[in-house]
């Protein structure tokens, strides 16, 4: 690809359209040989990969998922929700309770709505989190001193290694 004056688009050649299949196939896991001979290579197992005919090839083909479309755009309400699904809350549930808290709302602009749910998924985020923290952090912590122990006292813990208490 070479770059156009303008820094915005590219022009296309074959070579790069070649390049990127063969990347894409690559990192979406197809056999090394099978992208070699699909882009017409001779290799060592050319005649073991045509023999298991072309429905084969395009069973592989499709089996990789490889396809040249734009790539669509993750909002941050989106990627946000994903993250709270992924601690185990339901994004639309929490959106839906804070909706009938303030029924009487209006909204008149969508970023403002957009902004409203953000800090809504934000604050229940936080809030899950903060939760699991006090849930998973220990009674006694390994970095609170107790009174018996002098200032300087190294003391041998149960794993063998040491602690330094100041």
């Amino acid at each position: 690809m070479t770059s156009n004056p303008l820094g915005r688009r590219y022009d296309l050649r074959a070579h790069s359209i070649r390049k990127f299949f063969r990347t894409q196939m690559a990192s979406l896991g197809a056999d090394h040989d099978y992208i070699e001979y699909m882009m017409g290579h001779t290799i060592s197992t050319y005649h073991d990969i045509k023999m298991k005919g072309t429905e084969y090839l395009r069973g592989i083909y499709m089996a990789s998922g490889l396809s040249i479309k734009p790539k669509t755009k993750v909002t941050k309400i989106d990627a946000l929700k994903e993250i709270i699904r992924a601690r185990g809350l339901n994004p639309e549930e929490i959106l839906t309770r804070d909706a009938t808290r303030d029924p009487h709302r209006t909204v008149i602009d969508r970023s403002e709505l957009e902004n409203y749910q953000l800090n809504q998924l934000t604050s229940a985020l936080k809030q899950q989190m903060l939760k699991e923290i006090r849930e998973n952090q220990p009674e006694n912590s390994m970095n609170s001193c107790s009174a018996k122990s002098s200032p300087g006292e190294i003391r041998t813990l149960v794993g063998g290694s040491k602690a330094r208490y100041a």
